[in-house]
């Protein structure tokens, strides 16, 4: 047995240990053991320990049948801190979540059209630091989610057209400058909520699906064999470029050679879409609200939308042949059960029709929650990877 062998187990246990604290919650230490399958005294030892280093601390106690109550262990949320911040065209919303994954303070700031980015952003986390009662310098991990294109190389935006005053600066040295936190990561914004859809929602236990969102633009979010797929340059899952026709009896866009999908799903062909139909609405998600609460009355708008979406669904199912699609974004999840039921209905007939459709079920913004999961996931892959001997 070589010299590191044993830090090297005992590292080993503990990361096991708390992994099941992660995912399990509070557990007894019998628990753990059956758990695990380490003995009495091992596992005994292992939440010494970890609670020596304030990694575990003890939290209350579980009723037993059979004797006096047993000690309940759980996460040190305070060991380590997450932002997840979720940057769009009209505003900033920060979250700050604890090691065990509870949110400990928000704050959400509006944003102009242009403005200092770096200077807003650090105000927001402020906010949200001061609501969690913590320093800005306690934090451990940031990640940000944004509509933009990020080198899945070097970690920086490439492309930021619905948020430019996010462009022509180097954003990752800026941001870990102006917040003093080392670990900063940005990602696009749809490639979050995959994640978190992959780890909490209507895809989880899925090996390869797609997320299909659908908001103010279109885009996509692919996990394959349980991987974020990026692609070689940071534009997986960009859809907006699809050249397609348009198959709507109303407001055509396209003649017969078609244009990119983008201009056929964004909110204003969405908007023009309703009121071809005579159909009253603000935004793209009014319109699908008031188009299902009357399917009898606007069953042309409903129809429209439904293959117009249909024909973004053709083109990434038919390449990337997943388990699953998530109907996700603002349009998307208001649609619901009756929107995935119109497109069940309009690739009934062709090759696709096998690939079951539901809607997300990430509740919130689930931008920000798949920033906080993602950030959660490096620290807590640092932590249990140094043990209490990294400590």
């Amino acid at each position: 047995m070589s010299g590191g062998s044993p830090r090297l187990l005992r590292t080993l246990n503990e990361r096991a240990a708390m992994e099941l604290l992660i995912e399990h919650g509070p557990s007894t230490r019998a628990e753990l053991e059956e758990l695990t399958g380490l003995s009495k005294a091992s596992v005994a030892e292992v939440l010494r320990r970890l609670e020596t280093a304030d990694l575990v601390h003890k939290a209350g106690s579980k009723p037993s049948a059979a004797g006096p109550p047993a000690q309940l262990w759980a996460i040190q949320g305070t060991a380590s801190l997450v932002l997840g911040i979720d940057v769009t065209p009209k505003a900033i919303d920060v979250a700050v979540a604890d090691l065990a994954g509870q949110v400990r303070g928000e704050a959400r700031v509006r944003t102009p059209k242009k403005y200092d980015a770096v200077a807003v952003l650090s105000g927001a986390v402020a906010g949200a630091c001061t609501a969690a009662g913590v320093a800005t310098g306690e934090v451990d991990q940031v990640v940000i989610g944004m509509p933009g294109v990020v080198d899945p190389h070097t970690g920086q935006l490439t492309s930021v057209l619905q948020v430019p005053s996010w462009s022509g600066f180097h954003v990752l040295n800026s941001v870990q400058d102006a917040l003093g936190i080392e670990h900063v990561r940005i990602e696009n914004d749809v490639n979050l909520v995959a994640l978190e859809e992959l780890a909490k929602g209507a895809a989880r236990g899925t090996d390869t699906f797609v997320l299909l969102w659908i908001g103010e633009g279109v885009g996509a979010g692919l996990v394959l064999r349980g991987q974020l797929w990026r692609g070689a340059t940071g534009r997986g899952g960009e859809l907006s470029s699809l050249i397609v026709p348009d198959p709507v009896s109303r407001s055509r866009v396209y003649d017969e050679q078609g244009g990119p999908l983008e201009g056929i799903l964004d909110a204003r062909a969405l908007l023009r879409l309703a009121t071809a139909h005579e159909l009253p609405a603000r935004t793209p998600v009014d319109a699908v609200r008031t188009g299902f609460a009357d399917p009898g009355r606007y069953a042309g708008f409903l129809d429209d939308l439904a293959a117009r979406i249909a024909v973004a669904l053709i083109n990434v199912v038919g390449m990337v042949d997943p388990e699953l699609v998530v109907l996700g974004g603002p349009v998307g999840q208001t649609g619901g059960a009756g929107l995935c039921e119109l497109l069940t209905q309009r690739l009934a007939g062709t090759l696709l029709a096998r690939t079951p459709i539901v809607t997300s079920a990430v509740q919130g913004n689930p931008v920000r929650a798949g920033a906080l999961e993602f950030g959660l996931s490096f620290t807590r892959d640092r932590i249990l990877s140094a043990g209490t001997a990294g400590r």
